[in-house]
């Protein structure tokens, strides 16, 4: 019975264990072990062993990988060590906690017989050598172990207790190997323990492939940082320390840019030269749905520069100041350029510490008002944010789906991606986020993700299978991650009498709520343009120059399923006599002149034109389709002429500055033929008879 006992005791214990996170015997690299040679190391894999190979005695190296551990559960960590020659009195052995700032924990030994926990933290049994018996000889293996169970650290070497401390604090996820000497060390058989759940979104697509964008886009050096714009056909990414750098090798970073037609085949990288680039470091925060302003973080707010004719402006700051307290930050210009979300240190942090070393970041949100004024950062709650560190914010075209990246969730690296929407209107309000799968996802650092309007494809960096460092791939995304669908609108802003290309400022305003919900520019030499709109509304879109009355247009999006693309030139009617045009956002109760609600923006928007131009005077004219009676269409038709007029004389425009007269069907624009060609013909609109 004692031993019945026993065995159950034994096979409980075993149960017990957490499960296995990593399982690396060297076979292949699986985990994506460095491997190369510097200045005094090498490191490869060779015969089943990994091979640290270091040449200075009093300078040793450290290797790790990036799996996600909460240091507040039980975890094991073990790996087999031979010391084939070198230094034997100043220790090997594993390392974990680490932050790649220099902050770690090891657990070494020295061959002749010591062992040590070197850490930054204070203690009895810390930070000095300790005799052990059970650590073998030069030349033979030991086995060690760190084991945390309910709050505690237990050592082990060769299987032998050999010491127990408090747990300690992690300052990062990284966990590996390190040396402290000149050796040849092999290690083998290195396994984590750690029981990770981590929330995946429910039918998560399996099979997904990231294809790297090739060497007409990626480089030796590391290229990092992508920016899709929203229609796909420009990449901006950031290249470190490369001779084509303006300040060569020595320069940190600059901002590089490629273009596609069709999202597969990429122009050759170009440096986007100066005044984008400088012999400094120079980093890339958004750009904007239009592609006509970049967006820049200080640390103390934003800087933009707009499309001119020649290049570039120069760069102004956006009224909205605070004080980061991290040593970086990242941010993102949503879609309809009214928010911008970012990553930063501020008392407002959840977890704040005031500390130096604590460097965690949030992600906040300020918002674009209708005076044109950013609001004070608000943190986006704890829906969003952890005690960890979040970072590289992307709000989809839908400007409801949020992706970031944060080491604060359980998942398989140092820092995974993560995705969550908006539920309500208020920017606190997030559905549980969710990680988008082992696919995208690996056992190291993974941030940095964009996508274009059509959120097809995301494009994210890689160092797996690399052209150098750390490579640009794209990645079909699932549809379990997928954003809510949009329209992308473009064309360009167009003088209506000469068709040339005028620069517009370009706005669009969701109908029912009479209310601007976006703008975006033209392209100050070819007018080009594009917007998007999410799915579920009625719009109106009108581009704005001095000297020109804007032809306004409108889009009903309640239906969209899918993404889809308009191709649509807004037209910029000169303020000269005898000049036509149509009021597009005027909508009528059917069969009635009874003026709907969703009409009192455009209407609005002609009060204004007139009271700006004051000698301005105009005709209306009124029109229908063919379907009815001729006398009863003249009649509704003069009846909504009035109802136009009345509204204007209602908002301050004195009568006489307004005429108008109905024309029934008599006058169609195209003809009766169809549902669509019928609701062009019933119109309204004004022509100027005096400037």
């Amino acid at each position: 019975m004692k031993l019945l006992a026993l065995l159950l005791v034994v096979s409980v214990a075993v149960q017990a264990q957490p499960p296995v996170l990593v399982r690396e015997d060297f076979s292949t690299n699986t985990y994506g072990w460095w491997t190369g040679t510097g200045e005094n190391y090498t490191m490869r894999i060779e015969r089943g062993k990994y091979i640290i190979t270091t040449t200075q005695k009093d300078k040793g190296r450290y290797v790790a990988i990036s799996p996600y551990i909460d240091s507040n559960k039980d975890f094991t960590i073990e790996a087999s060590f031979v010391q084939k020659s070198g230094s034997d009195n100043n220790g090997y052995g594993l390392m974990w906690g680490d932050n790649a700032n220099g902050k770690y924990h090891d657990f070494t030994i020295a061959s002749t017989g010591y062992f040590r926990i070197l850490t930054p933290e204070k203690g009895e049994k810390l930070n000095q050598w300790i005799a052990s018996e059970k650590v073998a000889a030069l030349g033979e293996e030991n086995k060690l172990k760190i084991e945390q169970r309910k709050g505690r650290l237990y050592f082990y070497i060769n299987t032998h207790l050999v010491t127990d401390i408090d747990a300690l604090p992690f300052y990062g996820m990284r966990t590996g190997f390190i040396t402290h000497t000149d050796m040849v060390l092999e290690i083998d058989n290195f396994i984590i323990r750690h029981e990770v759940k981590i929330n995946l979104p429910i039918n998560l697509e399996k099979g997904l492939v990231k294809e790297n964008l090739g060497p007409m886009v990626n480089s030796i050096y590391d290229d990092l940082g992508p920016i899709i714009t929203a229609d796909g056909r420009t990449i901006y990414f950031g290249r470190e320390n490369a001779p084509e750098n303006l300040g060569g090798k020595a320069d940190g970073e600059d901002i590089y840019m490629t273009t596609s037609t069709d999202g597969l085949t990429w122009s050759k990288a170009k440096n986007m030269g100066a005044p984008i680039n400088t012999t400094e470091t120079n980093n890339l925060a958004a750009v904007s749905a239009d592609n006509n302003l970049l967006m820049f973080c200080r640390n103390d707010g934003f800087q933009v520069r707009k499309r001119t004719k020649s290049g570039w402006s120069e760069p102004e700051y956006l009224n909205v100041r605070f004080a980061n307290e991290a040593k970086t930050m990242e941010a993102n210009l949503a879609a309809d350029g009214k928010a911008i979300l970012f990553t930063a240190k501020l008392p407002q942090n959840l977890f704040y510490k005031k500390s130096d070393e604590n460097l965690e970041k949030d992600i906040y949100i300020t918002v674009l008002d209708g005076a044109g004024k950013w609001s004070a950062p608000t943190n986006l709650g704890k829906q969003i944010n952890t005690a960890g560190d979040e970072l590289s914010p992307f709000l989809a075209a839908d400007g409801r789906t949020l992706y970031f990246a944060t080491n604060g969730r359980p998942g398989y690296g140092s820092y995974d991606i993560f995705m969550s929407k908006r539920t309500g209107e208020s920017w606190t309000e997030w559905t549980e986020p969710v990680n988008l799968g082992p696919e995208i996802n690996t056992n190291s650092f993974d941030a940095y993700y964009t996508l274009s309007a059509a959120a097809d494809y995301a494009i994210m960096v890689s160092d797996r299978n690399s052209i150098g460092a750390s490579d640009l791939v794209r990645i079909k995304l699932p549809q379990a991650v997928k954003p809510d669908p949009v329209v992308l609108v473009l064309g360009r802003t167009l003088n209506a009498k000469t068709q040339q290309p005028v620069s517009a400022n370009i706005y669009f305003e969701d109908l029912a709520q009479r209310k601007e919900v976006g703008e975006a520019r033209s392209d100050p030499s070819t007018g080009t343009y594009r917007v998007t709109l999410a799915k579920g509304k009625n719009y109106g879109i009108r581009a704005e120059a001095k000297g020109f009355l804007s032809v306004n247009e409108n889009f009903e999006l309640a239906s969209v399923i899918e993404y889809q693309e308009v191709t649509k030139n807004l037209l910029l009617v000169p303020i000269e006599v005898g000049e036509s045009i149509m009021l597009n956002n005027i909508f009528f109760e059917q069969g009635r002149p009874v003026l709907k609600s969703q009409s009192y923006p455009e209407l609005d928007r002609l009060v204004s034109i007139m009271k700006d131009n004051p000698t301005i005077k105009i005709e209306l004219s009124g029109h229908t389709d063919n379907v009815g009676n001729k006398e009863a269409l003249l009649t509704l038709s003069e009846n909504r002429v009035k109802a136009v007029k009345d509204y204007l004389i209602a908002k301050g425009i004195t009568k006489e500055r307004v005429t108008g007269k109905g024309y029934g069907g008599a006058m169609p624009v195209v003809p009766n033929t169809t549902d669509a060609n019928r609701q062009r013909n019933r119109r309204v609109e004004f022509k100027i008879v005096k400037k």
